[in-house]
């Protein structure tokens, strides 16, 4: 198996293993909604949440960049790459500027950058499933990425206006972007597996 593909499985490992475990060990997530504010002021594993942000940010630019290194000559769509190391500067942000209790929508400037910036880059997984669908992809692919697009529009309804269930639209947004990326890197890297094998 070749190095993207090693590295991404990695990351993905970390971004649905690592964030159910810590929405199962934090004890303040309600059953009915996984927000699980991982690393929220006053947050009970707010140690163990900014390591596995940590993490989850450096094997995604990893992933991306070994992804973008196996594929020379031929490039890996500009805004895919930068769709991807957005979702993954979402992780490293939110590190550091991590949200007030409960998430409201205003409050310190960490909450604000939080709710801005860190959140801008959140998008990064709405961006590669519109650019994929630019890119006229397979039947799964297509469908995928407009799921991923729809529980993003959900998402934003709830995090903005309904403020009940936020935290399980970003859960199904990151599986999504998960299962897409895995999907978008097989052609390629087959391709590039057997262009080498040719020359």
């Amino acid at each position: 198996m070749p190095a993207p593909q090693i590295l991404s499985l990695i990351a993905i490992g970390l971004t649905l293993a690592g964030i159910s475990l810590l929405t199962v060990l934090d004890d303040s997530v309600q059953s009915v909604d996984l927000i699980s504010l991982l690393n929220a002021t006053g947050a009970t594993n707010t140690a163990l949440a900014n390591g596995l942000f940590l993490l989850l940010g450096i094997f995604w630019m990893g992933a991306i960049d070994s992804t973008r290194r196996f594929l020379e000559p031929q490039l890996l769509d500009g805004w895919l790459r930068f769709s991807a190391i957005a979702f993954a500067a979402s992780y490293l942000l939110g590190m550091i500027f991590p949200c007030d209790a409960g998430c409201p929508p205003t409050g310190s400037s960490a909450q604000l950058v939080h709710t801005s910036l860190v959140w801008l880059l959140y998008c990064g997984p709405a961006v590669f499933a519109g650019r994929l669908l630019l890119r006229q992809p397979d039947r799964q692919t297509r469908h995928l990425a407009l799921l991923l697009l729809l529980i993003f529009a959900g998402l934003q309804v709830d995090a903005l206006v309904l403020r009940s269930t936020p935290g399980l639209w970003q859960r199904i947004y990151e599986l999504l972007f998960c299962w897409l990326w895995w999907l978008s890197l097989q052609a390629p890297i087959a391709a590039a597996e057997a262009g080498r094998r040719g020359s």
